[in-house]
């Protein structure tokens, strides 16, 4: 009988090794490979996933794990402290090649034996691919029994050569083996050459492949003709080739304009890329440092002299980050400079700049031309008028925030940078000065030969990894070896690709509009070819650290830090070096308070190891090493006694806690970590008084350990901009900067324009926080704790005109902002009582029938409509929509009421404060007033009838007549004078102050003098945005319409918020974004974003998938819903293949949530389930209403609703008692039995006040993020399948009632049914109740009593038992008040 042969599956994909692989790996792991690693149990495999550099499973077809690798940065000799490493292989090995920048060591490396050298092979390839400057991959085997690691497999390890240690006296077979595998041998490098005519046949094919337009310029043999027939050309073609077929290619040059790279670039990091003969010629004032601003803007305005006196810092306060360029016409500049007129450098120069050189200079022609023969002057480079990236100069990241937060000079308020009005109320001057006299600045100009060549074309063959490029890269040096830099200029939306890890992003100038959107990359010689290490520093590299800082902020400072460090017994400081030379040095200490922070942000509550979490008090690194920055990270953690490091920012702060004062130009490397939502300490365990309490100055933190080292920096430099700082723009960009993809994609041209910039203040009224009801997680705190201005180009300023043909957008003042992306996120704000008032007439005309009287586009009358200007505000009237408007307004009412304390127009109860509105900010505007320490009786409040129908249900703001009753109760107690049912209808100005308003009653007009308006009428998007989108071709129909995909008509602009609705065509009416959560609709935005920009993504091969598919689910962080930060899917949406076909809209599960302070005070809360809001009224008529429990104990009011699967479904709060409303927010959505069986205790009477029972010790587990962490980990892993069995029995019960109830549920009345009830009532003709009905909230005992037997088969007791055991054991910092769980249940 023939034997059969078997023949494993073939070999599938590499991924990165998760948690929840450990127990397939260890069933991988043998005898000798258990005593080789010493690893001895599952928790082993864990730590090495969690600690190394680099781990991964090699998977089959079938996506099962066969394979695992995972490699450090140190060998496996427990006795050999990690930074000494090298000394020991050199010594005892004599293996000098070995070192800590181009080895790494294995230790752990198992496989299914069945696979042989093939699976170790690829494992070992990948490593080699992921790293191009790794060159040996060693292994350490210590046991002498045990030589191979799958015994009579010695073939499995052939890759491997191995190295006897020499020890006299002892034989080398009796020594530990070094097992070295180099590069040459697994993944040898492609055969680099110049190019020849031959290669042309090759070479053209691969280049079309990216693109055809040099065929289609040049013809089928332009390789070869530029090869042959222009031998003079200083034009370069490297290929490699593969089996003697050229599969890459590459073409260098050296001519360059240098004078257009000064123009618009910032070079001194790089001596402006020539060998300078003397020092760099600087004609603009020292103050003057835009190449340093935190984030670069391609924002070009274009003012004439009318514009300038018109020009107002309420539009456009001052802005460090943002960099501007004023272009005039030839006239224009002449008078100007006949007029002296310039700007003052010493407020603004980091702000603006003048380009005189090429200020008239007209933008070139594009010329057909031959490829070779090309004018010097035609090799201008793209000059990038935008970028943000971070961290690219000596200089730092912190020089713009010294020079910006606590500058010696100027000392200019931080609420002034933040576009705030300081305390004192002093306007923010013009940016424009016309007493200022100072020459306008000119680029600096370098001397000497050049020291550059430039990467023009680089591609490869399909079917060949782009990462071979670097093999040409290392090569190019060579032909130019008396040039240090490579340069290369793509556009910004141009995809990365794997070459660009090696090169540093440059900072640009902002001088002229020539070249828009395009990016400088730089790569020096040292950086690809040059040796790098770290190590302790020395007092004798104080010189050489004194020329690094030579440009940094308080140098002194730091050296003066530096000084200390190497005495200090606490701090330690390391010096990089690069070819031995200094370019950069560290400072580490202990993380103060490491528990708290652990607490508060996204992080395990306790470190590795006691100790071993480290914060970077200073950390400076020349830009020509940036692509080496997270390798010396990582060298820093093996050198120390770290496994962590921390960057912790105070943005806001002052004195000693200035981020000035913390210089830092690695954080780009490290990751942002997010803010815990804050919860009290109600366990009443005084040792967590210290984790729990509120951190008094909120910072931004960054983190870094040992995995995300290996992972790659790939930057995305589309010009993303998003107007409006709306909490759907926020949710947006919090995703995207900070959300799963942070690890390895940074994008650097990311701008937010908003009138105000963000939502935030330095010193805010404790007024002005109550004037501003709490509608999400977007807290004035919480904006501080995200390190928004480190990644984006904040910009004061309001969008007036959308021009989509150049993809730009017009700016109150002249301004103009490029786009590659244009994201619309303006939301609704109370606006002027005049806004729109003709047009929105005309459409209450039309709706009642009458025609609609347009002038058709054939007709030459026609004329396209045009939104009307916006009306004055008077000076006495406030529109708060922003906590910074509240923080200006209330600062400006105390200020009027001052100054007219002495007068007739005197603040009294015949001269008040009216506010006017039927919203729950109207009230909190009261309730701000009154705080103030202003009279209540000096208050007026008008409440609005409803519009347009007198006759209509009046339902007020809160939705719950309960709540109504106690705030007008309250009202009365203080004193407020309250008129109902009254329509603003005008107002009689003297000056610019609204001295009387004229309101109508139903009956009656009613005249009422005003000292101050708080108008709180109509909500709408800003007349600005409505101008811009209406006559940019925009369509709007009551919003600004998108489709599914939030694409609008324009495949460049998206829209998402509030200011949306979907297309009619959609009939998604009832789902619109005003319905539902503004953070999960931005996160979804931000989603679609990742999927377009990211490369991992965008390659993906599922490009039809549905937005349904992807967006099934979004959380915010106010609740305990699952948050759109534990993962993206992996396909992309392709939104062209889905419009021909009608498709669901996206719907969203957070709740709807709102905090407030009411006048009394009275604190209010309400939180109610996504969806058109439903009037309580007829919420009580509804059929199948759950469980309604209310309690009022002491005039604390409490109502909890149960839908009819027992779940919370909305709360509502009114407390005389200040509460924490983050709590109660984690109730939403789980069953009343996770809280205790809080019903059936309800019931019995045992619970009296619902405030009491929710904030009792043994519940403040389930309010901790983590804990909800492990909740939805738990329904996802264990769960799911018991859920979906328990469905599936519940939808064939109901299918199998759902004929018999059919004619029975048509005959119930809405009004026999109590919402309090589970149980159905029926009219009087029905004598009989239909038993088939569930009888309590739809739970039927067959449903329940198959999901109960499914779930004691499978064990679900003992699932969450153990996961409870392990949640507490991991946790016990937080809860120490808990019992831990017998872990030894299964």
């Amino acid at each position: 009988m023939a034997s059969r042969i078997f023949r494993p599956q073939p070999l599938g994909r590499l991924r990165l090794a998760e948690l929840d692989d450990i127990s397939t790996i260890h069933g991988l792991v043998n005898e000798s490979m258990s005593k080789n690693f010493r690893i001895s149990t599952p928790s082993d495999i864990g730590y090495l996933i969690e600690n190394c550099v680099l781990s991964i499973c090699q998977l089959d077809v079938n996506e099962v794990i066969v394979g695992f690798l995972a490699a450090r940065d140190y060998p496996v000799v427990p006795a050999l402290h990690p930074g000494a490493w090298e000394d020991f292989i050199w010594t005892k090995y004599k293996a000098i090649e070995l070192n800590a920048r181009n080895t790494l060591f294995i230790h752990m490396l198992c496989w299914n034996p069945v696979y042989a050298r093939e699976i170790v092979d690829n494992m070992l390839k990948s490593i080699f691919m992921n790293d191009p400057y790794v060159q040996h991959i060693a292994m350490m085997k210590s046991v002498i029994s045990y030589p191979l690691l799958v015994p009579g497999q010695s073939r499995s390890e052939g890759s491997f050569r191995r190295v006897q240690a020499l020890e006299r006296g002892v034989s080398g077979d009796m020594l530990p083996a070094l097992c070295v595998a180099d590069r040459t041998e697994v993944c040898p490098r492609l055969r680099i050459r110049r190019a020849v005519e031959e290669d042309n046949d090759d070479i053209v094919p691969i280049i079309e492949h990216h693109s055809v337009r040099l065929r289609q310029l040049y013809g089928d043999f332009y390789v070869s003709e530029l090869i042959s027939r222009h031998p003079e050309s200083e034009r370069v073609l490297l290929v490699c080739e593969h089996k003697e077929v050229a599969v890459g290619v590459m073409c260098l040059n050296t001519q360059i304009n240098f004078e257009a790279l000064e123009d618009n670039f910032e070079l001194s990091p790089f001596a402006g890329l020539r060998h300078l003969d003397r020092q760099p010629y600087y004609k603009r004032s020292k103050d003057i440092d835009s190449t340093f601003s935190l984030l670069a803007s391609n924002t070009v305005f274009e003012m004439g002299p009318e514009s300038v006196s018109s020009f107002e810092p309420s539009t456009f306060s001052k802005d460090t980050k943002v960099r501007v360029t004023w272009q005039f016409t030839e006239d224009e500049f002449n008078k100007l400079k006949a007029e002296g007129m310039a700007w003052d450098q010493d407020r603004y120069g980091t702000f603006t700049q003048l380009d005189v050189l090429n200020l008239l200079e007209e933008d070139e022609e594009e010329l057909e031309f031959d490829i070779v023969n090309i004018d010097t002057d035609l090799l201008r480079l793209p000059r990038l008028l935008s970028h943000d990236e971070l961290m690219k100069k000596d200089e730092g990241l912190m020089d713009d925030i010294a020079k910006v937060l606590d500058s010696r000079k100027h000392r200019d308020s931080l609420s002034d940078i933040i576009h705030i009005k300081d305390k004192k109320e002093k306007k923010l001057p013009s940016i424009l000065s016309s007493t200022s006299q100072t020459k306008t600045p000119e680029p600096t100009r370098y001397s000497g030969s050049p020291n550059a060549f430039l990467l023009e074309l680089f591609a490869m063959h399909q079917d060949y990894d782009d990462r071979y490029g670097f093999d040409m890269l290392e090569a190019a040096y060579e032909l130019f070896p008396g040039r240090d830099y490579c340069i290369m200029c793509l556009p910004s939306s141009h995809t990365c690709f794997p070459l660009l890890e090696h090169f540093t992003l440059v900072t640009p100038y902002s001088y002229k509009m020539r070249f828009v959107n395009d990016t400088l990359y730089v790569a020096h010689v040292n950086a690809i070819r040059g040796e790098i290490r770290v190590r302790q520093a020395e007092e004798y590299d104080i010189p050489n650290l004194n020329n690094v800082l030579e440009h940094t902020p308080r140098k002194q400072d730091l050296l003066d830090l530096f000084d200390s460090s190497l005495v200090s017994n606490i701090l330690t400081s390391y010096v990089l070096l690069s070819q031995n030379q200094p370019v950069g040095f560290v400072i580490l200490g202990p993380l103060e308070e490491g528990t708290l922070i652990r607490t508060q942000y996204n992080l395990n509550p306790d470190p590795r190891r006691f100790g071993t979490d480290a914060n970077i008090l200073a950390g400076v690194m020349s830009p020509i090493m940036e692509v080496h920055g997270r390798w010396f990270l990582r060298d820093l953690l093996r050198q120390s006694r770290y496994t962590t490091l921390f960057w912790v920012c105070r943005l806001f702060a002052r004195g000693e806690s200035n981020p000035i004062r913390n210089l830092m130009s690695l954080a780009g490397h490290m990751m942002p970590v997010r803010p815990r939502r804050f919860v009290p300490n109600i366990s009443r365990n005084r040792e967590l008084e210290l984790l729990f309490k509120e951190i008094t100055t909120p910072f931004a933190l960054w983190s870094l350990e040992r995995p995300l080292t290996s992972l790659p920096r790939i930057y995305v430099n589309n010009s993303i901009v998003v107007v409006g700082a709306s909490r759907t723009g926020l949710a947006f960009l919090e995703a995207l900067l900070s959300g799963p993809t942070a690890e390895y994609l940074t994008f650097t041209n990311i701008t937010l324009i908003s009138e105000h910039g963000l939502p935030t203040v330095s010193e805010c009224l404790r007024a002005a926080d109550t004037c501003v009801p709490r509608d999400g997680r977007y807290t004035d705190r919480y904006i501080k704790t995200v390190p928004f201005y480190f990644y984006l180009d904040v910009m004061s300023a309001v969008m007036v005109k959308i021009d989509r043909k150049r993809k730009c957008v017009h700016l109150k003042g002249g301004g103009l902002k490029f786009y590659d992306e244009l994201v619309l996120t303006c939301g609704l704000q109370f606006q002027h009582p005049e806004y729109l008032k003709e047009s929105l007439e005309v459409v209450k005309e039309v709706e009642k029938g009458k025609p609609c009287d347009r002038i058709l586009m054939d007709n030459p009358n026609y004329q396209p409509d045009r939104v009307p200007p916006s009306p004055d505000m008077p000076d006495n009237v406030m529109l708060i929509n922003s906590l910074y408007q509240a923080n200006v307004y209330l600062r400006k009412l105390l200020k009027m009421v001052s100054e007219a304390k002495e007068t007739s127009l005197a603040l009294s109860s015949t001269n008040p404060i009216i506010v006017y509105g039927d919203c729950v900010e109207a009230y909190t505007c009261i309730a701000a007033v009154i705080e103030l320490g202003l009279a209540a009786g000096s208050i007026i409040f008008v409440e609005p009838f409803p519009p347009g129908d007198a006759t209509a249900l009046r339902i007020n703001c809160f939705n719950n007549e309960t709540v109504d009753e106690r705030v007008q109760a309250s009202l009365d107690k203080l004193g407020v004078q309250v008129y109902r049912k009254c329509e603003f209808s005008g107002w009689r100005l003297t000056g610019s102050r609204v001295e009387t308003i004229r309101f109508m009653a139903p009956l009656h007009a009613i005249h009422l003098s005003c000292f101050a308006l708080f108008y709180c009428g109509r909500r709408d998007i800003d007349i600005h945005s409505f101008k811009a989108i209406n006559e940019s071709g925009l369509v709007y129909d009551g919003g600004l319409v998108v489709g599914r995909s939030f694409e609008t008509n324009d495949p460049h602009v998206w829209g998402a918020g509030p200011c949306t609705r979907y297309s009619r065509r959609l009939h998604a009416a009832p789902h619109l974004h005003k319905y539902y959560s503004s953070e999960d609709v931005g996160e979804a935005l931000a989603r679609m974003f990742l999927r377009k920009l990211d490369p991992f993504l965008s390659n993906s091969p599922d490009l039809d998938s549905s937005v349904s598919e992807h967006m099934l689910r979004h959380g915010s962080s106010i609740s305990g819903a699952k948050s759109s930060h534990a993962s993206f899917a992996s396909s992309r949406i392709s939104i062209n293949m889905s419009k021909n076909r009608w498709q669901p809209v996206s719907k969203f599960d957070s709740p709807i949530y709102q905090y407030a302070t009411l006048p009394g005070p009275l604190y209010y809360m309400r939180l109610r389930k996504p969806g058109r809001e439903v009037p309580m009224a007829v919420q009580l008529l509804l059929p199948h209403q759950g469980h309604t429990l209310i309690t009022d104990k002491r005039g604390n009011y409490f109502r909890l609703q149960l839908n009819v699967l027992h779940c919370v479904e909305s709360i509502t709060c009114l407390s005389k008692k200040p509460f924490c409303s983050d709590i109660f927010a984690q109730l939403y959505g789980k069953h009343e039995a996770f809280f205790n069986k809080l019903l059936t205790r309800f019931k019995m009477n045992m619970i009296d006040d619902l405030y009491d029972y929710f904030t009792k010790p043994f519940m403040s587990a389930l309010y901790q993020e983590s804990f909800t962490d492990l909740m939805n980990e738990l329904h996802e892993q264990e769960i799911a399948t018991v859920y979906d069995v328990v469905k599936t029995k519940f939808h064939e019960f109901h299918d199998d009632v759902k004929l018999k109830t059919k004619s029975f549920e048509s005959t119930i009345p809405l009004s026999c049914l109590e919402s309090s009830h589970c149980k159905i009532e029926t009219e009087k003709p029905i004598k009989k109740k239909a038993t088939d009905i569930p009888s309590e909230c739809g739970q039927n005992e067959a449903p329940r009593h198959e999901a109960a037997t499914f779930w004691k088969a499978v064990g679900g007791e003992n699932i969450v038992v153990s996961r409870l055991g392990r949640y507490f054991v991991r946790n016990s910092v937080t809860n120490p008040h808990y019992a831990v769980p017998d872990l030894d249940l299964k």
